[in-house]
């Protein structure tokens, strides 16, 4: 692989843009984006989305709390760089809600910045001024820079690496190897696919000229800081369980997500795995197997019931991975969490800037601006480079989204560039060089491709169930009743109906909270939460008799169900089964994460303990 030499940079000395904007200009681009994040954060602090925690959100939140508290006690399931960020900035502000947003503002006009200097570096000034606007002012980056989720940090620590590793192999400088290879295991730290650009970056050197390939040394150095960088969590998760895992726990768990034999490309697991509660989901698998298992073993266990899938029928998973490339460019949103830009701006407003219904033009002109590049040859390979690892790596487990976000920047870059390159023909009236052949069928082929996208249904019946949630805490019981109705007019879900009939009960409705209850049960009659609640309904309508016969069914669909033991302990002990009550209340204890509410039931086994010792049992 011959390193060409790199032609002129169109649109640079006949832009305009002199050497007196060298600051001004990225500095423009910075304030902007950051800007138009902050007043998003404003925007968002009148919505239950602000304090309210959901989804992934919630899991990252709860990590933070175990690092304020006693630490994570476990090998890492969640990429643990964000939560730890999250947790220093609520132990200086207490509020990580406003301030981690305010970071990920910076964040997110650090990434226009270094999409800016990369621009500028391969293409020109004008192609770094119009991809750091447009990163800058694209709506899916203000929005998910307001979501307390990685994508902001991971797609700053991404280009910032890709930055890095374009200087080192321009300067050859070994700074700048170091520091490609910090933020790289950085970038690691907080998503473990991206080190599989490692491998491929390495190998694709091999195929340079010798002069033209780094020292080997500086390719050491890179390496080795990489690896150097993950050490703090090989080293955790070693000490927690006793298994060799460099970053988290999560590879089964995501492969099985995307590669079952009920999956669609998107996030497809068992309905009754609830990551909140079981956050590798060992539990469920000890359910259905009979067998305990820590974070490794579980993620053994996923892993190889997905590669047995995937074995057992190679031509279904060759189809299911080409949907999922397909997929990864699907001209709508994907959503994974519940937490849908649509329905943010049905129901808020719409956010200012470039929507995410531009993606289709900004793709067509990201292929056109790779192939232009390609072409001229003013630009090295470790881009598109970055591009197939992360695309093809993605694809092996599941597409939302929120994952293209990351290189959206890149694609951003080649747009740009394209749109550059356009302005300048027709300014120097070179019009008939874009009627080309190859251009006219990238094009079509292109829209042949969205033509051809799989077919997503997207409702929204997760965002109302996470605003009945929320209204049904604050005690607004009729406005939880109507969300959750909304959500069952979307889809109709066991969770909706269960939280329905709770919302419904609330308002002392029994007969039709029952119902909701008994409709969620016929529906999937292994739903835990279905029959506990139903036992609670019972039990506050003077049937005990039936509380106990729910809350047992409860306990056998999922014996992790803490309230269902609580509630079905203090039952047995109100009933005189003292000994029966000490073994379900003890069983409580191991498996509420509260010292208030387990203070409580200690308490309460005290007393059974003091008379079981009177009666000498």
């Amino acid at each position: 692989m011959k390193r060409p030499s790199p032609r002129p940079a169109p649109g640079d000395r006949k832009s305009g843009i002199t050497h007196r904007n060298n600051v001004l200009v990225p500095a423009a681009i910075f304030l902007l984006a950051v800007a138009l994040r902050v007043l998003f954060v404003f925007f968002l602090r009148e919505t239950p989305f602000f304090l309210e925690h959901f989804s992934d959100t919630k899991l990252y939140m709860q990590l933070v709390s175990q690092i304020n508290g006693d630490g994570i006690g476990h090998a890492y399931f969640m990429s643990p760089l964000y939560p730890y960020i999250i947790a220093v900035i609520e132990k200086v502000t207490g509020s990580p809600e406003l301030w981690g947003r305010f970071l990920q503002s910076v964040f997110g006009g650090l990434t226009a910045l270094i999409t800016y200097f990369i621009g500028k570096r391969g293409f020109g000034s004008a192609t770094g001024i119009v991809a750091g606007a447009v990163v800058a002012l694209y709506v899916p980056f203000i929005y998910y820079d307001g979501l307390l989720l990685t994508e902001s940090l991971f797609t700053l620590l991404l280009s910032a690496q890709l930055l890095a590793l374009l200087s080192a192999m321009e300067k050859k400088d070994i700074r700048y190897w170091a520091a490609a290879g910090v933020l790289l295991g950085l970038a690691a730290i907080t998503r473990a696919s991206i080190l599989l650009f490692l491998p491929a970056f390495l190998v694709s050197l091999l195929f340079l000229q010798k002069e033209y390939r780094p020292n080997r040394s500086h390719i050491a150095v890179y390496t080795i800081l990489a690896f150097l960088t993950l050490l703090p969590t090989t080293w955790h998760n070693a000490a927690e369980e006793k298994v060799f895992i460099p970053v988290t726990t999560s590879f089964g768990y995501n492969l099985y997500a995307g590669n079952n034999a009920e999956a669609t490309g998107l996030y497809s697991m068992p309905a009754s795995v609830d990551l909140a509660s079981d956050f590798n989901g060992s539990r469920w698998i000890e359910r259905n197997t009979g067998r305990e298992m820590n974070s490794a073993e579980a993620s053994a266990w996923w892993r190889d019931a997905a590669l047995e899938w995937m074995t057992g029928h190679p031509g279904d998973a060759a189809i299911l991975y080409m949907k999922k490339l397909l997929l990864f460019f699907h001209p709508g949103e994907i959503d994974q969490l519940g937490l849908s830009m649509r329905f943010f701006k049905q129901e808020y407003g719409a956010i200012p800037g470039i929507p995410a219904a531009a993606f289709p033009v900004l793709f067509v002109l990201s292929v056109i601006g790779l192939l232009i590049a390609l072409r001229e040859r003013n630009t090295g390979w470790i881009i598109p480079a970055y591009l197939f690892v992360y695309v093809f790596s993605t694809a092996l487990f599941f597409i939302s989204g929120r994952l293209r976000l990351p290189i959206m920047p890149l694609l951003i870059l080649y747009a740009a560039h394209t749109l550059v390159v356009l302005v300048q023909r027709f300014r120097n009236g070179s019009v008939a060089s874009l009627r080309n052949p190859a251009a006219a069928g990238t094009i079509i082929a292109l829209c042949v491709m969205f033509l051809l996208q799989p077919e997503v249904r997207q409702g929204f019946e997760q965002e109302y169930i996470k605003l009945g949630q929320v209204a049904f805490k604050s005690a607004d019981y009729p406005e939880s009743e109507r969300l959750f109705r909304a959500s069952l007019s979307e889809q109709e879900s066991v969770d909706a109906m269960v939280n329905l009939g709770n919302a419904l009960a609330a308002q002392n409705r029994s007969e039709e909270a029952a119902a909701q209850y008994r409709r969620a049960i016929a529906k999937d009659s292994t739903a835990a939460l279905a029959w506990f609640n139903f036992g609670n309904l019972r039990m506050q309508t003077g049937s005990p008799q039936y509380a106990y016969g729910y809350w047992k069914k409860a306990i056998a669909c999922d014996p992790y169900l803490s309230d269902a033991r609580r509630n079905f302990g203090l039952l047995l002990m109100q009933a005189g089964r003292l000994p029966e009550a000490e073994a379900e209340l003890m069983e409580y204890l191991k498996l509420e994460p509260d010292a208030s509410r387990r203070s409580e039931i200690s308490r309460d086994l005290e007393k059974i303990g003091q008379i079981l010792r009177q009666e000498g049992k």
